[in-house]
């Protein structure tokens, strides 16, 4: 279902709902889990995972992401002029 939507640019609500989905969730658990829930800039607790990159939504591959507590992702958030929120 998703890929299909994501074959062209997501609105921001489309984006949220994209990480409400089951399968998001799944692959969330996995890259946290991949990185024993540690922040790969920090190394405090990570429950975040920040997306480097939007190329490949539905598809994300670790290269794509990054585990980041929720300081870091929050830091990374704020320099973003462009960026989809706090997710």
């Amino acid at each position: 279902m998703w890929l299909n939507q994501l074959k062209r640019k997501m609105d921001k609500d489309e984006y949220r709902e994209y990480l409400q989905s089951p399968e998001w969730r799944e692959k969330r658990r996995e890259f946290l889990e991949e990185e024993n829930y540690e922040c790969e800039r920090c190394g405090e607790y990570a429950t975040q995972v920040h997306h480097k990159t939007y190329e490949n939504l539905g598809e994300e591959e670790k290269d794509d992401v990054e585990v980041l507590c929720h300081n870091c992702h929050m830091e990374d958030e704020h320099e973003k002029e462009d960026g989809y929120g706090e997710y």
